[in-house]
């Protein structure tokens, strides 16, 4: 295959989140006199994006619209104060995202996450990497909706059938299927292996370890 790009979704796939997000989250309900979460549940609630995350959280409580908005803005401000404390890059993947940089290969995040969010983890956790970011704005679809996607690889050049998408998640195994694009999904993330497979990706890797081998094998099939 003669790749050129690879297109990474973040939270659960390039970076792990989860501690942030789960305590960005319990913080705001127990303000709001709503029991916390754990990490576990909080990682189920992850992938669809910071809207559907919360309304998750809320439950039923979600479908008060007046209730929702005051309660997402609260956790907004909160996620923004915590997303860097400890938040980093899954082991290996600084030398993968490097070893792709040395073989001229182009990497890309496509995200879920609010765009402001995406940027400034990227920015601040691996900078350089990347050659464009693209997070969650306002008033658009999220994954797998690829009207945004369309724009982004106009934006960028990218050419699908040169191309593979790297999540987490079922939204990242739908995306790629969308696009015609091979699909790489990661069971290190925030998705359970046997769900992951239900959703039939191309691939199915444990490590980032065995990411960098099956890239490396597509390079020279």
């Amino acid at each position: 295959m003669n790749l050129k790009n690879i297109i990474f979704d973040l939270d659960g796939t390039v970076i792990d989140t989860l501690v942030d997000l789960a305590r960005a989250l319990s913080d705001t309900l127990v303000e709001f006199g709503l029991p916390p979460v754990t990490l576990a549940q909080t990682r189920k609630l992850l992938g669809g994006g910071a809207r559907q995350f919360v309304h998750g959280a809320l439950q039923e409580k979600g479908d008060d619209p007046v209730f929702f908005d005051t309660f997402f803005t609260a956790y907004m401000a909160r996620y923004k104060t915590y997303q860097l404390e400890q938040s980093n890059p899954y082991p290996g993947m600084v030398e993968l995202l490097q070893w792709l940089k040395n073989h001229g290969i182009r990497s890309f995040i496509f995200s879920n996450k609010p765009h402001e969010f995406s940027l400034a983890l990227i920015e601040q956790r691996l900078p350089g990497y990347f050659t464009g970011v693209h997070g969650h704005k306002p008033n658009t679809l999220p994954k797998p909706d690829r009207m945004m996607y369309d724009l982004f690889a106009k934006e960028h050049g990218i050419d699908h059938t040169v191309s593979v998408f790297v999540g987490d998640s079922e939204f990242d195994i739908e995306m790629g299927k969308r696009l015609g694009m091979p699909t790489i999904a990661v069971s290190y993330g925030y998705v359970d292996k046997p769900i992951l497979s239900s959703y039939h990706p191309d691939y199915l890797v444990d490590t980032v370890a065995e990411l960098q081998a099956l890239i490396l094998s597509l390079i020279q099939s």
